[in-house]
């Protein structure tokens, strides 16, 4: 495929309610995800660890006094955005996805102590989904704001793997792939 099409077809792609609908999808299985690693941790608190001594950022009541509003509050944007997006209005998604941008920067001080006594397969549900709906953020973002420097959106170290049979379902009548 020719790079000025495939620009053409991911930029489609990003700025599409179904993209933004998996978005979504990726960021409400991080919640779901930080919700049962929370719940694990407090069912089954460690032993022999004086966690409790822990400063309230490394415990999971700092996560849930601190990041699960913020989650929550984010979480209602992209499914209000999602809705407006399906009716052609891209305002609040595109507000949110600049948000998804900095989240790095606001879990600054955030402690992870108690992330180390919860089980690997269970974290990853937060972990693994949370890094997808960033990328993914950052594509709607970059897109919907016109942000892509040259071919950035053609690398695929940018904006994540892309499904190649998916990308084709964005040609519009006429356009051939050569």
């Amino acid at each position: 495929m020719k790079p000025e099409l495939r620009k053409k077809l991911l930029e489609r792609m990003f700025s599409s309610p179904d993209y933004i609908e998996k978005f979504v999808r990726h960021f409400e299985a991080a919640v779901d995800g930080l919700y049962e690693s929370l719940d694990y941790f407090e069912r089954h608190p460690p032993e022999g660890v004086d966690w409790e001594s822990w400063h309230i950022s490394d415990k999971p009541e700092g996560w849930r006094d601190r990041v699960i509003p913020n989650f929550e509050r984010m979480l209602n944007s992209a499914r209000q955005g999602l809705e407006d997006a399906r009716r052609g209005n891209y305002q609040v998604i595109e507000g949110l996805t600049g948000s998804m941008i900095g989240l790095s920067r606001d879990m600054e001080g955030m402690g992870e102590k108690w992330w180390d006594h919860v089980p690997l397969e269970i974290s990853r549900k937060y972990g693994v989904n949370l890094t997808r709906a960033m990328e993914m953020a950052a594509n709607i973002g970059w897109t919907l704001g016109g942000a892509w420097n040259d071919d950035e959106i053609l690398k695929e170290n940018i904006t994540g793997p892309i499904n190649e049979e998916e990308l084709l379902k964005y040609l519009e009548p006429g356009e051939v792939v050569e």
